[in-house]
């Protein structure tokens, strides 16, 4: 078990600990928070291009199903803010993007990353009534997020998921 103050560098982390907040930065990247109430556990996924070429989220769903007991149909899922499919262009996707994702592709090489993880949730066995997305893309929106793709500087907005309190199994949250 990690001791209180140390920091992990990772791209996923679930508990089921009360008290404890799962926080990752990210600036055009995606973070997608999880929470299965029956079982309590909680999730926070960076979720990039990269991490999402690779499954990251269906994975973590995977760990929270075999680690902690979850039903990935109990599972609330949101994605934040990141670049949408007006602005997540990848002019080198033809050696960066499997060609298996380029049914995510609009025009100009741009990228739909929130269909993407919307249909990984869907293939983990989240379900699709428990899935909610913001639909806001941080490079149109500096005013009131980072976006390295517009603004060329570092810059890092968090995420935040806990658990807090004693909230009863069946609460309708």
């Amino acid at each position: 078990m990690a001791s209180a103050g140390r920091v992990f560098t990772a791209d996923a982390m679930v508990t089921d600990i009360f008290g404890r907040n799962l926080v990752i930065q990210v600036a055009d990247c995606q973070a997608v928070l999880l929470y299965e109430p029956t079982r309590r556990v909680i999730a926070n996924v960076h979720c990039g291009w990269r991490g999402s070429i690779q499954n990251i989220i269906g994975r973590t769903v995977e760990v929270m199903e075999t680690y902690f007991g979850c039903r990935p149909g109990r599972i609330r899922a949101g994605i934040g803010p990141s670049l949408g499919p007006c602005c997540a262009e990848f002019i080198n996707y033809r050696k960066e993007i499997p060609r298996e994702f380029w049914r995510y592709k609009g025009l100009n090489a741009h990228f739909d990353f929130w269909s993407l993880s919307r249909d990984q949730l869907k293939g983990a066995g989240v379900a699709e009534i428990n899935i909610e997305s913001g639909g806001i893309c941080t490079r149109c929106h500096t005013d009131d997020f980072f976006s390295y793709r517009a603004q060329r500087t570092t810059g890092r907005f968090a995420a935040v998921i806990g658990l807090t309190g004693n909230v009863p199994a069946d609460a309708n949250l």
